[in-house]
């Protein structure tokens, strides 16, 4: 069972991008910061076992934030969102990409990671990388963790504006 204990963490987190991504949900406009900072934190716990980056990483850390978060404020312009007058329901449908593109970032990170450290309990890998590949693809994978965190967090971001104004309509209304 010890054996098994560090993919938990990657699995829960598969499960939860796949089940949250593969429907239309209903919107808690006060329950919009609760998924992108679970995402956020798993990121965050995964780059917490990497090493620090130097300063051409944090750079490139800086610029993945970025493009992350342009790509989820672009993107969310993107998102339907439909209003039941009678109950106040404001319910999303999902794009499919946001959903794969956020589970293929995270199954990159976690499968380069065991390319490069073998697997979980200290034992290599077949596929153990050079150490001069090894750091360049972890600092890669590293950065798009920090994308995907980018982009969810201004999802939410833009995704809390759309929804206010439809709160307000619903309000007015009643």
């Amino acid at each position: 069972m010890k054996e098994f204990l560090p993919y938990i963490a990657p699995l829960i987190a598969l499960y939860i991008i796949i089940r949250r991504g593969s429907r239309p949900r209903r919107i808690r406009p006060n329950g919009l910061w609760i998924y992108p900072l679970i995402i956020t934190v798993l990121a965050a716990s995964a780059l917490s076992h990497s090493k620090a980056p130097d300063l051409l990483g944090y750079g490139l850390f800086v610029v993945a934030a970025l493009a992350g978060a342009a790509l989820g404020w672009f993107t969310t312009q993107h998102v339907e969102l439909t209003l039941d007058e009678k109950t106040g329901t404001i319910m999303s449908k999902p794009t499919q990409f946001g959903t794969i593109l956020t589970a293929a970032v995270f199954v990159a990170r976690f499968a380069i990671e065991f390319m490069v450290n073998g697997n979980p309990n200290g034992m290599p890998s077949r596929h153990v990388l050079q150490a001069h590949h090894a750091d360049s693809l972890l600092l890669f994978a590293n950065a798009g963790l920090v994308f995907v965190a980018g982009r969810i967090l201004l999802q939410a971001a833009h995704m809390w504006l759309r929804v206010r104004p439809l709160v307000a309509q619903h309000k007015a209304s009643q």
